[in-house]
């Protein structure tokens, strides 16, 4: 009786070492596979896309960086992952969205110094603006909101009143309270229709001697006739270096984006993305763009 007590007394340790063996091993098997990009977890998902940027010449600098992961904002399923560099210093930056199929997915990107609500572009802004005494200064307090790359802001609380910026520029928005936000936004958060794009297709940037000032011809007050949005037409205009605006009206007729298109990447799957000329390369899918309140393309 004693021997069968004491067998059945061991047998709660050999459970544990057993499972202890599997779950290192485990661990050992995890550690060692490609991060998958069909996952829930925002610093997984954000880690495989950069590695699969970082493979692109525009993205190079990328491969010796490290993510740092933030959530978007109220009423999002969304993650900002802001690359740095190994000094610290910021190379671009990847939204990821949680679908809620299980799917990870990609939305904007970027490159650049000032990526997606950088706090140093804000604060430089709100000292410059003599909203705070220096850019050193913590007499204000930020929230996020992110409706869709073109409804995306800061909300700054101040001593005596709350003014909204706008997440890439830092530019003042035209609001004044989270009310006249969603009213003017009026659109869902914004979600990827494709579950993965795949792989990084092809890249295109023009140089910086390439690009323009999209304000030089008022197309869109000129009663020009506007640029279709097909892939196709769209790939060869960025191909020849010839001239194609962005236009949109994100916050209804209060305020108006008018954005250079400096370059673009198709993904294996399909997807295009163009790349916007916003304080570094804007990259935003083209089914988003075209979905953007009057978002219109002119030449």
């Amino acid at each position: 009786m004693r021997k069968a007590n004491r067998s059945a007394a061991g047998r709660p340790l050999l459970l544990v070492l057993l499972l202890t063996v599997l779950s290192v091993f485990a661990s050992s098997r995890s550690a060692a596979a490609p991060v998958p990009a069909d996952t829930t977890d925002p610093a997984r998902c954000a880690a495989a896309i950069v590695a699969q940027l970082s493979g692109q010449p525009g993205f190079a600098a990328w491969k010796t960086g490290s993510s740092r992961i933030e959530a978007l904002g109220p009423g999002t399923h969304g993650w900002l992952a802001t690359v740095v560099g190994p000094n610290g210093s910021p190379l671009g930056y990847v939204v990821v969205y949680a679908a809620e199929d299980g799917t990870c997915r990609l939305g904007e990107y970027g490159l650049g110094p000032k990526p997606l609500f950088d706090t140093t572009t804000l604060r430089m802004a709100l000292a410059t603006g003599g909203y705070i005494p220096a850019a050193t200064s913590n007499a204000f307090r930020a929230v996020k909101h992110y409706i869709h790359p073109l409804a995306a802001a800061w909300e700054v609380k101040l001593a005596k009143e709350t003014i909204w910026l706008d997440a890439k520029s830092a530019e003042v928005l035209p609001v004044n309270n989270e009310a006249q936000w969603l009213a003017a936004a009026a659109s869902e958060p914004y979600m990827p229709e494709a579950a993965a794009p795949g792989k990084p297709g092809e890249l295109r940037l023009l140089t910086a001697a390439e690009t323009f000032d999209p304000y030089e011809r008022l197309s869109w007050l000129l009663g020009d006739k506007p640029f279709a949005p097909q892939q196709d037409r769209l790939i060869a205009r960025v191909k020849a270096k010839d001239r194609l605006v962005y236009v949109a009206e994100p916050l209804g007729d209060k305020m108006l984006y008018a954005l250079s298109v400096v370059g673009y990447q198709r993904w294996q799957s399909g997807r295009l993305d163009l790349a916007l000329d916003m304080s570094g390369q804007r990259f935003i899918p083209l089914d988003s763009l075209t979905k953007i309140n009057n978002g219109l393309f002119y030449r």
